[in-house]
């Protein structure tokens, strides 16, 4: 099915997922607040929307994939924003993490125009949404999903579904506190190796025989060794989902002490000028605390 879509937001995700659409047949029209990240696209074929508003008005989707919860009020909100665009029965499908009170909000929001809300956070890195190899979990009406559904088997290995907003918010939130625990272990583990003279890659070799092996150390491993720190997930962005984790548990009641330990690495590791860069870098961090960098 051809689907007419509006696209808000071609950053690190946003541009190769937008790209996937284009390549599957559909008919994309994309916002972005800087208009030239979108020549690649409107070149294939794409067209440019002046604004957030132009890009959702008489859609059959639209979707958006901006950094936090900030930056996705920016493109709904205000007169040129897209939720003047939404009329009875259409379907915004939010891909950013923006956490689960943005869900909950941007639902009721959505649903005061008689329109629809799926929020649709991806699991993946740059590499996976090139690849249309992202993971969704996709939260909504059972209407509303399937309405999105062509759009999102084209940008995807595999669906999550759920009937509720929130909770697939909080779903994405959980994995990425584990990915962040996981990550900042493995840095402060590579950083003691090094003090005892045990080179990276024999670490990493030695912890993919063993029962904790994981395809984020093999790969993030041989980022730290060629110190490669393009973002294929930033720094910035996971000390984000950490805080949008600790918001959660704070409304839940529930205590997540280590994902406060995990923010604060990962705070530490931008502050030191690292927020740009992938989240292999936080290695660097214990490096330079060890005095082996």
């Amino acid at each position: 099915m051809r689907l007419r879509i509006g696209f808000l937001g071609l950053g690190t995700m946003g541009e190769p997922i937008a790209n996937n659409l284009r390549k599957a047949g559909h008919d994309l029209t994309v916002w972005n607040r800087t208009p030239s990240k979108a020549d690649h696209i409107v070149s294939k074929g794409g067209k440019l929307a002046r604004s957030p508003r132009e890009c959702a008005t008489g859609r059959d989707l639209v979707l958006c994939c901006v950094t936090d919860e900030r930056a996705l009020d920016a493109v709904l909100e205000g007169p040129d924003g897209a939720l003047a665009a939404l009329r009875e029965g259409d379907v915004l499908v939010d891909l950013s993490t923006a956490g689960v009170r943005a869900a909950r909000s941007v639902a009721e929001r959505v649903s005061a125009r008689g329109a629809r809300f799926v929020a649709c956070p991806v699991l993946g890195s740059r590499t996976a949404a090139e690849q249309a190899q992202l993971v969704l979990v996709v939260g909504g009406p059972a209407a509303a999903r399937e309405r999105a559904r062509p759009a999102l088997h084209a940008v995807s290995a595999r669906l999550f579904e759920v009937d509720d907003p929130a909770q697939a918010a909080l779903l994405k939130l959980c994995v990425n506190a584990i990915g962040g625990a996981m990550i900042t272990g493995f840095g402060e583990a590579l950083a003691l190796g090094r003090a005892g003279g045990i080179p990276v890659p024999r670490l990493v070799e030695v912890l993919q025989a063993s029962s904790f092996h994981s395809p984020l150390y093999l790969m993030k491993g041989e980022l730290v060794e060629r110190k490669d720190f393009a973002p294929r997930f930033s720094i910035a962005l996971a000390e984000k989902d950490q805080r949008l984790a600790q918001e959660a548990a704070a409304d839940l009641g529930a205590k997540v002490p280590l994902n406060e330990t995990v923010r604060r690495l990962f705070a530490s590791a931008a502050e030191s000028g690292r927020g740009d860069e992938d989240i292999a870098a936080i290695a660097e961090l214990f490096f330079e605390w060890a005095g082996k960098k």
